[in-house]
């Protein structure tokens, strides 16, 4: 009996130590980290905006090969959403919320663990700038209500999981770190504008890969001017015409073309003549290999957004020097040029 007695006042102060501790310890775990990153913060807070972007650098999911995710609503604004599903002993089931954004300063997501454990995180980056370089502080924040918050004593998340914290802001210091050296190492072409005239021109157009671009110019030009020289038609120089460039496929709609007279006509059945209307423009004087024209092109896409100018098509590029005789590609002059309204 004494026994008894003594082990239910074992269990009463148990229970009463229970009670108290779980009264003063607190309700949350709480964690944070920072990473310096040589970004101003509007190119970090565009890489930390995007939930697709979260998922490609969180440490977590580069851990399991098998996690999932959705995304639903607006990805980067309030009130999108990414779940995501995989392996119970790393990833679990689970959502994460957009739910307050400011622009280049701050974004707080808010989280659901679902399976195989239930739980609320809340989830805070806050961006400070100093002279183009960014300091992003990653602030969590996790649930543990009474009287479950008395295993506070036993674990510390900061201490079980600042690892992965710390591996996440070191992979996204990486790709904005990467990106901005891609973007500082870009060439800036100026860009002029020009009233284009009509111009008639004798094209061969088709379908070409992106591999096969230089073979099919090779061919045709020489088909075009062999049929244009026997009517003395040739007014400029050959000319690539681009009505679409497919990415996803890797092909072009385009069409060797040379100018000429109008009112002409060939003996070879492939040519046919095109007619380009008098237009305003926009165009580039760019020197190198034909291959290395992106830098000028984004150029003039910038130019367009900056004025507000929508582009027409085909874009234009003019072969102004021969390959034949100037064998540096350095020197090979390709006027770019975009019709506009």
């Amino acid at each position: 009996m004494k026994s008894l007695r003594l082990f239910f006042f074992f269990l009463l102060s148990l229970v009463a130590v229970t009670a108290v501790l779980s009264l003063i310890m607190p309700v949350k775990q709480k964690l944070e980290r920072t990473i310096t990153i040589k970004a101003p913060a509007a190119v970090v807070f565009e890489q930390l905006a995007k939930l697709e972007n979260f998922n490609t650098w969180a440490a977590w999911n580069q851990q399991d090969s098998t996690v999932k995710h959705t995304i639903s609503g607006t990805d980067g604004t309030v009130g999108a959403v990414t779940t995501w599903t995989g392996s119970p002993e790393i990833s679990g089931d689970g959502r994460m919320e957009i739910v307050s954004i400011e622009p280049g300063k701050k974004i707080v997501h808010a989280i659901t663990f679902i399976k195989p454990k239930k739980g609320k995180a809340g989830s805070f980056f806050t961006l400070n700038e100093s002279n183009g370089v960014s300091s992003v502080i990653w602030n969590f924040e996790m649930d543990t209500p009474r009287p479950w918050n008395i295993f506070n004593l036993f674990y510390s998340m900061d201490e079980q999981m600042g690892k992965d914290f710390e591996k996440g802001l070191a992979a996204l210091k990486t790709i904005v770190e990467k990106t901005t050296a891609t973007a500082t190492s870009q060439k800036i072409y100026e860009v002029m504008p020009m009233n284009f005239p009509a111009t008639t021109y004798a094209v061969v157009r088709q379908q070409v890969k992106w591999s096969d671009i230089t073979s099919f110019f090779a061919q045709h030009f020489q088909i075009l001017y062999n049929d244009a020289g026997k009517n003395n038609a040739v007014q400029g120089a050959p000319t690539g015409l681009y009505y679409v460039w497919d990415e996803k496929n890797q092909q072009a709609d385009m069409a060797a073309a040379i100018p000429v007279s109008s009112g002409i006509s060939f003996e070879n059945t492939i040519i046919r003549l095109t007619d380009i209307t008098a237009s305003k423009a926009v165009y580039v004087n760019y020197y190198g290999a034909y291959d290395k024209t992106e830098d000028a092109y984004k150029s003039i896409d910038k130019y367009l957004a900056d004025n507000k100018l929508k582009q027409k098509f085909p874009v234009i590029e003019q072969y102004i020097t021969d390959p034949a005789t100037e064998k540096d590609t350095a020197n090979w002059l390709t006027k770019i040029i975009f019709l506009v309204e």
